[in-house]
């Protein structure tokens, strides 16, 4: 008996170690990217940051004021000539922009790249911790610096570099390009939406849609040595739950055993306690196949036997608040309110708790577990505002737009290994789900361990260097996907 124990322990670990060795990554022949000699860092950059210097600022419900978008059109016209020359522009819902570059074959699909035009602002007590002031578009220590240089303005001005450039090299491409840039994102607006609606109503259908979401990491996946570029094939959905209690008020001399704003803070409490349950598959499984691979063999073996580490990989993803919102529906309580005096009990007090719902989930079935996991009628639930959507559909990464950009990925960064994943904010492309089926989200800028707090926050920067390739992924994108030639 203790032989036939051993004999299958020993298999076991065979078959562990077999599936280790067997799992290793795709070799990838990419063919270096011709030199971009029409394409300089510097000047560029200058370009972004004077984009940067416009305040077109979104604020809380609302989008930007008419002179900074209007200021943005007219230093784009100036910026880009041959591109306003040569492509047909639309103004689409007061200020979003839709750029049309005509292909040669109008049998085909077009692509779609995307930006937005707005940016968040920035809290009066924190503006003074910016080593550069974030609208100062200041080009110091090889970065440039302000709002926009991460989300999103970096991906309109590239796009739009992009395309100049390769006007300027006489490039006419076979299928159509369109640049499609709203102009209200950072508040869930209409501009993209406006857009997708025009589209729709011409019956175009885009082979892809490229918008932001992800970028390239360094050092933030442990073990992976390697640069990591993350294409989102998905986005979670977003709804916010406003939960209110009524009852009696008075003097805060003579308070009830519960009060409206401990029953409110309770239900809170249960909400933050027992959040939606972690799911390891989709595009976070596909994400943990392609970093698994390229890790030492003793840390490749729980990825290679997910099978058997699953329960220890989601724990330590889970650990982390940015890899545990890969996994589930995600539970943030960000707003409360009660009564406006010290000294007095509220007969109403209500808080806003934000989900963040990963495909599979839906916002009827948010509303319907948020109840239950309350399970107080005296807690009245209901779905806040308009800004709500469901995730988005994953979309494919054997299709030619996914493999269009992970060419384009490891022609301008050779070391890279391409990876799919879900983009854990809400971004415009999730409109497009009405036109096409491959929308993908990426733009090839380093992120590293510190970057992602840049993102909304302080310091929002991008180096002149990362800029630059991204502008030359673009320009290889268009030339793969579009097809084309030069004179």
């Amino acid at each position: 008996m203790k032989k036939l124990a051993l004999a299958a322990v020993l298999v076991f670990v065979a078959v562990l170690l077999v599936r280790t060795a067997m799992f290793t990554p795709p070799i990838f022949t990419a063919p270096a990217a011709p030199a971009d000699t029409l394409v300089s860092d510097s000047a560029a950059a200058a370009r972004l940051a004077a984009a940067v210097r416009i305040r077109s600022v979104s604020w809380s419900d609302s989008a930007p004021a008419r002179e900074p978008l209007l200021a943005m059109q007219r230093l784009l016209e100036a910026q880009y000539p041959r591109v306003h020359h040569a492509l047909t522009r639309e103004v689409i819902a007061g200020y979003s922009l839709l750029y049309t570059w005509r292909g040669t074959d109008s049998t085909l699909a077009p692509v779609v790249l995307m930006g937005h035009l707005d940016v968040v602002p920035v809290e009066a007590a924190a503006e003074s911790a910016w080593h550069h002031g974030p609208f100062s578009g200041d080009i110091a220590d090889g970065f440039i610096w302000g709002r926009g240089t991460l989300d999103d303005k970096v991906s309109v001005l590239a796009a739009l570099e992009a395309v100049e450039s390769l006007l300027a090299e006489g490039f006419t491409p076979r299928r159509t390009v369109m640049l499609a840039f709203g102009h209200d994102e950072e508040v869930l607006g209409s501009g993209a939406d406006s857009i997708v609606q025009r589209l729709r109503a011409r019956g175009v259908h885009p082979q892809f849609v490229m918008d932001e979401g992800s970028a390239i990491t360094e050092g933030i996946f442990p073990g992976v040595a390697r640069p990591l570029a993350i294409i989102g094939v998905a986005e979670k959905g977003y709804a916010s739950v406003e939960l209110s209690v009524d009852g009696g008020g008075g003097h805060s001399s003579a308070p009830p055993r519960e009060t409206t704003i401990g029953i409110l803070a309770a239900a809170i409490v249960r909400l933050e306690r027992d959040p939606f349950p972690a799911r390891l598959r989709g595009p976070t499984a596909g994400l943990l196949d392609a970093a698994g691979r390229s890790m030492p063999f003793a840390s490749r073996i729980p990825f290679a036997n997910r099978w058997l580490f699953s329960p220890l990989i989601v724990r330590k993803l889970a650990a982390d608040p940015v890899t545990d919102a890969m996994l589930r529906t995600t539970t943030a309580p960000t707003m409360i309110s009660g009564s406006p005096k010290d000294n007095v009990l509220p007969h109403h007090a209500s808080a806003v708790v934000n989900f963040r719902i990963i495909p599979d989930d839906s916002v009827a079935g948010v509303l319907a577990r948020v109840t239950e996991v309350i399970a107080d009628p005296r807690v009245h639930v209901r779905l806040r505002g308009e800004a709500r959507s469901e995730p988005s559909p994953v979309s494919g990464t054997d299709t030619p737009g996914y493999r269009a950009i992970a060419e384009a990925v490891q022609e301008v960064d050779p070391g890279a290994i391409v990876a799919p994943s879900l983009v854990i904010a809400a971004t415009d492309s999730r409109h497009y789900a009405l036109i096409t089926r491959d929308i993908y989200r990426f733009l090839p800028f380093t992120l590293r361990p510190g970057d992602i707090g840049r993102i909304h926050g302080v310091d929002e920067r991008l180096s002149v260097a990362d800029y630059g390739r991204a502008i030359r992924f673009l320009r290889r994108l268009v030339r793969i996907s579009a097809g084309g030639a030069a004179p």
